[in-house]
């Protein structure tokens, strides 16, 4: 059922030339680091502190909330800086030192209840924290311009499962589609609501679903991701009305609307993380116990294999394999567990 929609590009299979320029770009990058490290600023040692949460992150730099609602632009500290691109996200909570000298410095970034992650494709050795401290993770794909891509899908909800937060996936653009091309989303999505993940369809033009949506999420913090151009940030849009419309970084029709993550804050009082949409979400280091864990349904049935550490791919006496060939799990998820698998970590 998969294959009927267009689908994700795997990082393996990216061309040699794209590799190089990104490992060009990365030592552009590192040399640029190295060069200002020294002139990085730090706190004086009485200066006073701030908890705050970040809402936006840019290079060396962040904006971040108090509790009392003070919006605060800081610099960041040079160890902070140091390794922003996993130390550092949306939704982190930070302690501020608030500088005799004018300057508010990120000091200290607090411990993270969940966090969601990707291989940063800018240096395919490196993790990049997309955002931090979410209850749930919702994921948004269409239902038409661009068709929903289900391993896409399967992806992020292994991303979630790893980081800790809820998993809830919603189909935006429904209006685009007609009967028929519904029952055929409808197919695909029952593959997810039948490991317990929330689907909802949604369109942020008619207004189909928000109400749901909104109902979902409420009292929460949560992080729309997805595909680019698939509509997150007109479906921000529609639960805020225009109180949220006003804050968004670009707010527009079409593809690449958002260009970094954002917390905005809902008249609802849910809190919502819009970030940019994305054409490749790579595992950073995913392990093969990772992977079967995320699967929960594989998960369920791996007591009754005749191996302890069956991959469920070529062992035998293997329950998964046995289960698949009966027609009792879903052959699109077990694709997409195999092509996972492909890319694991012993």
């Amino acid at each position: 059922m998969y294959d009927e929609f267009d689908d994700e590009d795997d990082l393996n299979g990216l061309p040699s030339m794209v590799h190089n320029r990104v490992r060009r770009r990365e030592r552009a990058r590192s040399k640029k680091r190295k060069k200002t490290r020294d002139d990085s600023v730090r706190a004086s040692r009485d200066a006073p502190t701030v908890g705050a949460v970040v809402i936006e992150v840019g290079p060396g730099s962040a904006v971040a909330v108090t509790a009392t609602g003070e919006r605060l632009s800081c610099v960041l500290d040079a160890a902070v800086r140091a390794k922003q691109r996993t130390a550092l996200a949306v939704g982190d909570d930070v302690v501020v030192a608030r500088d005799p000298s004018g300057v508010d410095i990120v000091v200290r970034v607090g411990p993270r209840r969940t966090s969601l992650s990707r291989l940063d494709p800018q240096n395919f050795h490196q993790e990049r924290v997309v955002v931090a401290n979410v209850d749930t993770v919702v994921v948004v794909g269409s239902a038409a311009d661009p068709p929903l891509r289900p391993r896409l899908v399967d992806r992020y909800l292994v991303a979630i499962a790893r980081g800790g937060a809820q998993p809830l996936v919603v189909v935006n653009k429904v209006d685009l589609v007609d009967g028929p091309r519904r029952e055929q989303l409808a197919a695909v999505c029952a593959d997810w609501r039948a490991v317990d993940v929330q689907v909802l369809f949604a369109s942020a033009s008619t207004g189909e679903g928000i109400e749901a949506l909104l109902e979902a999420i409420d009292g929460q913090r949560c992080a729309f991701v997805g595909h680019s151009g698939v509509g997150k940030s007109s479906l921000v849009t529609a639960l805020g009305s225009q109180a949220v419309a006003g804050s968004l970084a670009e707010h527009g029709r079409g593809r690449h609307t958002t260009s970094a993550s954002m917390l905005h804050r809902l008249p609802s009082g849910a809190e919502v993380i819009d970030t940019p949409g994305v054409r490749q979400f790579g595992l950073f280091n995913l392990t093969r116990r990772e992977l079967r864990e995320a699967f929960t349904e594989l998960a369920a049935l791996a007591p009754q294999c005749g191996f302890a550490d069956c991959t469920h791919a070529h062992e035998q006496d293997c329950a998964v394999v046995a289960a698949v060939n009966r027609g009792e799990l879903s052959t699109a998820r077990y694709d997409s567990y195999l092509r996972l698998l492909a890319q694991t970590k012993e």
